[in-house]
């Protein structure tokens, strides 16, 4: 896996799927996550972290505000969307951003990992601005996943989880047909199995005692919830389907047709929601939010202090 110029490798899927501790784990196999100081701050929903660029963060938020969506109503992104000349300007900023997190690309470890779930439909862009080697994919069963949403402050219902599901999904392994598929259950089930996985698919020695230690002391075997299946006949269709794709953990991503999965990867297939209205709000409080920041960076080149304000609310934002 190893070129003339650092390569990457991306953590991908449905929020609340364990893409955090993934990434803790690539740190432990010895892939540079970037400068610890850029990381997003341990949470509620992750107290042992997120392993996050918070700035790689930030920038997808108001990418896919941009677009007209947000993680939670994706826009529709169609084939060669990120060619688009109005993105130039994010494309520019997410280079910076990994130069600032990784260094310039002559002086980058020769391979760095990043994770966002957001990646998982954003993943073209920042394939424009830096090499991307391959995704490792995370899946959960779309039962627990809605549940884990649900318990939250994020008010997702079953029907909407399911479809951010399979939207998720498939955009992620469209992205990357040469991804690695990772479920949820393998990381407490067999964690050594799943490190060996990882590294083999990334070309890395297999992970020492040492790196496995490293791996489960970020392991909380108390977050996996939501265990118990729904009652039979609960499901509305679109959770009958992920469940069906699911397949008890057999994931089959054959199992519609592929213009079925097409239109679920970029977004034309989803449930019926009254928030496109509050989506397309969001979105411009999110570009609101941008504006003010540029404003201050603007007063502070000056020299002119900022009067204190209270940040806009964009909307709960969950990760792993």
């Amino acid at each position: 896996m190893r070129g003339a110029l650092p390569t990457a490798v991306c953590v991908t899927g449905m929020h609340r799927s364990g893409t955090s501790f993934v990434a803790s784990a690539l740190r432990a196999l010895g892939i540079s996550l970037g400068d610890p100081d850029r990381l997003m701050r341990p949470g509620p929903d992750n107290p042992a972290g997120y392993y996050e660029v918070q700035s790689i963060l930030d920038l997808n938020q108001e990418l896919l505000a941009h677009l007209g969506g947000a993680w939670d109503a994706p826009p529709v992104l169609d084939p060669g969307w990120e060619n688009d000349p109005e993105l130039a300007p994010f494309r520019a900023r997410a280079g910076q951003v990994l130069e600032d997190s990784f260094g310039a690309r002559d002086e980058r470890p020769p391979l760095i990992g990043f994770k966002d779930p957001r990646l998982s439909m954003l993943l073209p862009l920042w394939r424009l601005v830096t090499p991307v080697t391959t995704t490792i994919v995370l899946v959960r069963d779309p039962v627990e996943v809605a549940a884990s949403l649900g318990a939250r402050r994020y008010s997702v219902d079953g029907p909407q989880a399911a479809g951010l599901w399979l939207r998720y999904l498939f955009a992620a392994t469209a992205n990357d047909p040469g991804h690695l598929l990772v479920r949820y259950g393998d990381v407490f089930d067999d964690l050594p199995r799943t490190l060996r996985a990882m590294a083999a698919h990334l070309g890395l020695a297999p992970p020492d005692a040492a790196a496995e230690a490293s791996a489960r002391a970020q392991l909380d075997p108390s977050l996996r919830h939501y265990r118990e299946p729904r009652p039979a006949g609960a499901d509305d269709p679109l959770m009958a389907i992920a469940r069906a794709v699911w397949n008890d953990g057999d994931v089959d991503l054959g199992l519609l047709p592929a213009t079925v999965t097409e239109a679920m990867a970029r977004g034309w297939l989803r449930p019926p929601l009254d928030s496109d209205l509050l989506a397309r709000a969001r979105a411009m409080t999110v570009k609101l939010q941008e504006t003010l920041r540029q404003r201050d960076r603007q007063l502070a080149s000056l020299g002119v202090e900022r009067t204190a304000r209270p940040e806009p609310e964009a909307g709960a934002q969950p990760e792993g």
